[in-house]
């Protein structure tokens, strides 16, 4: 009885008409073909160079926050735009403040500025497929050309700003410090300040 019984089930199951068509499948095909043509590019982008450049990024932020909290710094992370800016007295500035698409963390000793002593707070070239191209401070002040100091407090705080980045696809990312957090925030898009208000 049992046998039989299986025998009918599997008999079922072979001979089952049911099933997508021959066109739904080929729609289905299509469909999903649209959809990976449109977002492979910017993944693929997103998982090499770009992706590396955003963890390192925020890895050092991270880090300098940990150095002033834990070690009783004041650290200044130095954003060194794209634009490096015309200063009168260059030939009087610390070399610290020639870099450009860069970023650096810093510490003051004996009246200048110079690099951080830690290896994982040391400078950071970015290629032109990673520009820093501004950054809007908590006051709203938008700064397109030099360096930016953001300074890091022993007491577990920094300053509110927002740096735009402008990627290899001509992509603009926002990432975001916040005044009290440790982590950076990077979102796609060009964001500002009044958005938090909305």
């Amino acid at each position: 009885m049992l046998m039989r019984t299986m025998h009918s089930s599997i008999t079922k199951v072979f001979h089952c008409k049911k099933g997508f068509t021959l066109i739904e499948i080929i729609i289905v095909v299509t469909v999903l073909s649209i959809m990976g043509m449109l977002v492979a590019p910017r993944l693929s982008s997103f998982l090499g160079d770009e992706r590396k450049n955003f963890k390192l990024i925020t890895g050092i932020i991270a880090k300098t926050y940990d150095d002033a909290f834990i070690h009783g710094n004041n650290n200044y992370l130095a954003f060194h735009l794209y634009e490096p800016g015309a200063e009168e007295g260059d030939e009087d500035r610390e070399d610290v403040f020639l870099r450009d698409n860069a970023v650096s963390v810093l510490v003051r000793q004996e009246g200048k500025f110079i690099d951080h002593s830690r290896k994982s707070l040391r400078f950071r070239q970015f290629s032109e497929d990673f520009m820093l191209e501004d950054v809007i401070l908590g006051s709203g002040t938008k700064i397109t050309e030099g360096n930016v100091l953001v300074p890091f407090y022993p007491q577990g705080y920094s300053d509110n700003v927002i740096v735009h980045i402008r990627t290899g696809d001509d992509e603009v990312w926002s990432l975001r410090i916040y005044k009290h957090l440790k982590e950076p925030d990077v979102k796609y898009g060009y964001r500002t300040f009044d958005e938090d208000e909305e």
